[in-house]
């Protein structure tokens, strides 16, 4: 009996089993479709930006074929929205077709000519003159098209944005007709103020930055923010009449910068949080600019027959200096990479994932002003690599910070060192210099920093030009350095020429105790950057000041420092030996010893001048801070006084002094922890005083031998 139920319960299941089966079988197949679908339904590009996103200059714009009385009226004509744009040629997967095919659906395109940043979430204004049809019409804010999205949201922003706002259309038009050939052209003084005005406080950098805020605010934060730069404009040579070699270089060499300048904003909104990232076509446009044999680019053109304008209020045409369709397709192939890029590894590679570390956060806060231009800035990028590899081999993760005019946090804190070096090797110089600003932006990222250890690594070649200077700009380091956190400085002041003590005095003032460093050429950078990376990974130094007339000699291990020899800065595996200038332009330099301790170090000083020498050392605790600073101060120096001391961690330091050269120590100075040199040795006075006693016994005795004398004599 149980047998036979057992049986028939088992035939019941595999019958209604297999029917589950069955209808899974047929389900199955319709599930991915229905999920595709689904995936295909969320897959939006949203594409704005200026006139190189609208696709100005590549026929048919979309309301071209219609009656002139029309498309005047027409949003998408007016904002020569062109059907070839290349923003329509990009490709999302599950999505079928371009984007162009896609119009609506799963592409909004409102990108308008001549945009400028202001335009983001304020109309735009667009004059028109043609047929009989004149007026101005007004385009909406273009971040309104998320409004038309409804509940959907955008997975990828496409954009090119701030050419406008830097006048790069007035940039041109001087070029073309205030060409050299026809008088001395002011192409310069134009790019010259363009600067001014992108580094100005408020100015289009600002501008940038708020607007790629607004989008990422109006987009949402799934949005993917792809930030297209822009081509070199003008091929190499020049053309003839309308530009000269020398004018394309300038053009072509201010679009690089700006290209630099855009994706430096860009990792800084990308250290923000800002899902934002920079793609950059200038290789892809490399010797097909215009004028060139295959141009991707349009040359200068009288005004054609969809221009908004002709003449007389148009001389040139709004296609002027425009990818031509080879040029969209160009741009379309880089920002499709992209794309492609993120897709596959769901933005890992852009997006870096805030890292700090239980024991030590650093802040790398760098001089981009543009006196760093040239070898400064190279070198700088390669010793900031090597700093980074370097520390990352401890527990310690790094910010990034870059300070010009104002400050930019580039990176906050990682561990990953491939993405900290590209971050590196993006910074761009320009501007002034603002120190304060990267203090604050620095002392910002660490007072969010849980580390037991709180570090600003500082490099600057000058003193500041804007914000806090002086002793003001010292007493806002000592409030950071109140709230725990240790600063490093670097100096680098080579373009400062001769008389430079005002701003190692300043950086110095900003450093922590015994922790400014000092660079006299720009390839030293990287051993500078070496030691301090050292030092925070717990090698301790000896840290030897010497404040003049002096020349020192340290001797080890077959190695030796010398101040006396030419070079500005002398380095062993030992140490190094730097300089500081004095406030009153004296060859007798203050000199800076840094050694590493483990080891006894003999250092003898000669005096090479008469006045007085302050002698200052110091030793470091287990945190890496000078804890035990010992001061010598006002012994009497001539050109013939030799001093012998030993460097070394020990429980006093000793100074002997030969005053007069005879090689024999005529006093000897003694300093224990924390304290000041005092005399323990009178030998030098014992001489003193015995030449005294033995000059007045002379005295007694020739006197005694005169009375004697007289006294005979009567």
């Amino acid at each position: 009996m149980s047998k036979y139920n057992y049986t028939a319960k088992t035939a019941r299941f595999f019958r209604v089993f297999l029917g589950i089966a069955a209808a899974l079988v047929m389900v199955f197949p319709v599930l991915p479709a229905a999920s595709a679908e689904t995936l295909e339904g969320d897959r939006i590009i949203v594409s704005l930006g200026d006139s190189y996103s609208s696709g100005e200059g590549i026929e048919p714009f979309y309301g071209q074929n219609e009656d002139t009385s029309k498309k005047v009226k027409n949003p998408d004509w007016l904002a020569h929205r062109s059907q070839n744009s290349w923003s329509g040629m990009l490709t999302l997967p599950s999505v079928s077709g371009t984007m162009s095919e896609n119009r609506n659906t799963h592409w909004y395109f409102a990108a308008v000519s001549g945009a400028e940043t202001e335009h983001m979430l304020h109309t735009q204004k667009k004059e028109y003159d043609r047929d009989g049809n004149s007026g101005t019409a007004s385009l909406d804010p273009q971040l309104d098209v998320f409004d038309t999205l409804g509940s959907k949201k955008a997975d990828y922003v496409t954009i090119t944005l701030g050419g406008n706002d830097a006048g790069f259309t007035d940039v041109i038009t001087e070029a073309a007709l205030g060409s050299t050939y026809l008088h001395t052209s002011k192409l310069s003084d134009k790019l010259n103020d363009t600067w001014k005005k992108f580094y100005a406080d408020g100015g289009i950098r600002d501008d940038l930055r708020q607007a790629y805020e607004a989008i990422s605010k109006k987009a949402g934060p799934q949005a993917k923010i792809l930030v297209a730069g822009y081509p070199k404009l003008l091929d190499q040579t020049g053309k003839g009449f309308f530009f000269s070699r020398e004018e394309a270089t300038l053009v072509n060499d201010s679009v690089s910068n700006f290209n630099n300048e855009i994706e430096n904003l860009v990792n800084a909104c990308k250290a923000s949080g800002i899902k934002i990232c920079f793609v950059s076509v200038e290789e892809a446009f490399n010797g097909h600019e215009a004028y060139s044999d295959n141009p991707y680019i349009n040359k200068v053109m009288l005004p054609q027959s969809e221009d908004l304008t002709g003449f007389p209020k148009s001389f040139v045409s709004a296609y002027s200096m425009h990818p031509n369709s080879k040029g969209a397709k160009a741009y379309a192939k880089c920002v499709q990479s992209k794309i492609d890029q993120l897709e596959a590894d769901g933005g890992e590679s852009e997006w870096m994932v805030r890292t700090t570390s239980d024991e030590r956060d650093i802040v790398l806060v760098l001089d981009a002003s543009g006196s760093m231009a040239g070898a400064p800035m190279k070198e700088t990028k390669k010793a900031s690599a090597n700093f980074i590899r370097t520390v990352l081999k401890e527990d310690a993760s790094i910010g990034i910070v870059t300070y010009d005019n104002d400050s930019m946090m580039l990176s906050d804190f990682n561990l990953n060192e491939s993405y900290l070096t590209s971050v590196v090797q993006q910074i761009n110089d320009g501007g002034g210099t603002n120190i304060e600003s990267g203090l604050s932006m620095a002392r910002d990222m660490l007072q969010n920093s849980n580390a037991k250890k709180k570090i600003i690594v500082l490099m600057s070649d000058g003193e500041p030009n804007d914000g806090k200077v002086g002793d003001e700009l010292i007493s806002y380091a000592d409030e950071i350095k109140e709230d725990g956190i240790y600063i490093y400085t670097l100096g680098f002041f080579e373009n400062m020429g001769g008389y430079r003590s005002s701003a190692q005095a300043l950086m110095e003032g900003i450093a922590s105790s015994g922790c400014h460093y000092e660079v006299a050429d720009a390839n030293d950078l990287v051993f500078f950057f070496g030691d301090i990376a050292d030092q925070l990974n717990g090698q301790k130094y000896i840290y030897v000041r010497i404040a003049c007339p002096v020349d020192v000699t340290v001797s080890h291990d077959g190695e030796m420092l010398n101040s006396s020899e030419e070079n500005l800065c002398v380095r062993t595996d030992f140490g190094t030996l730097t300089f500081e200038e004095n406030e009153d332009r004296s060859d007798d330099r203050t000199k800076i010893l840094r050694l590493k301790e483990g080891a006894s170090y003999d250092i003898r000083i000669q005096g090479t001048d008469s006045g007085e020498m302050d002698y200052t050392i110091g030793f470091m605790d287990e945190n890496g801070e000078y804890s035990d600073i010992r001061e010598f101060y006002n012994i009497v120096i001539t050109q013939d006084t030799v001093i012998d001391t030993v460097a070394k961690n020990a429980r006093s330091t000793e100074l002997k002094v030969d005053q007069n050269g005879d090689g024999k120590y005529d006093i000897k100075y003694r300093a224990k922890e924390n304290g000041t040199g005092e005399v323990v040795d009178y030998t030098y006075l014992y001489y003193i005083v015995g030449g005294a006693v033995a000059f007045i016994l002379f005295a007694v005795v020739v006197i005694a031998v005169k009375r004697s004398a007289k006294t005979r004599k009567s």
